[in-house]
């Protein structure tokens, strides 16, 4: 088990707010494994309705850790790849918030993280087409005239 991010509550390094809209993403894009929502699934809708914030969920269903083991293999792969390499921290700083109300923050934020998404899911294009086409292409024969 991989322990991504934990919770900090206080000082300079406090992530409670940015960790949570993330664990807020990862509910509404179902990236958690199927047991975990079992286990807290009054909690996950909660979440998915905006009653609950994705902070409310990581410190009372996760016990403010995000781990390896509560997600699914596509939510374990995008989150090395956009939380651990510090993309994410770079888009949530982009979104300008001032105020107490966690899904306005969200609201502008979920957009650029499914935009990250989509580009880390983007199948990787390769020469394989055009070489195919290329191996494929037949001289064109030309017509004998008969004398």
């Amino acid at each position: 088990m991989k322990i991504y991010a934990s919770m900090v509550l206080g000082g300079e390094t406090r992530n409670v707010e940015q960790l949570g809209a993330y664990v807020a993403w990862l509910i509404n894009n179902r990236l958690f494994e199927l047991n975990v929502e079992r286990e807290s699934e009054r909690s996950f809708t909660r979440v998915r309705m905006q009653d609950f914030t994705g902070a409310d969920f990581l410190s009372t269903e996760l016990h403010g850790e995000l781990s390896s083991e509560q997600l699914t293999e596509s939510g374990r792969y995008f989150t090395e790849y956009y939380l651990m390499s510090g993309m994410y921290d770079r888009d949530y700083h982009q979104v300008d918030f001032a105020g107490e109300n966690e899904w306005v923050r969200y609201a502008d934020l979920a957009p650029l993280i499914s935009k990250a998404y989509l580009n880390f899911n983007k199948p990787v294009r390769s020469s394989l087409k055009s070489s195919i086409g290329k191996i494929l292409k037949f001289p064109l024969l030309k017509s004998r005239s008969k004398s």
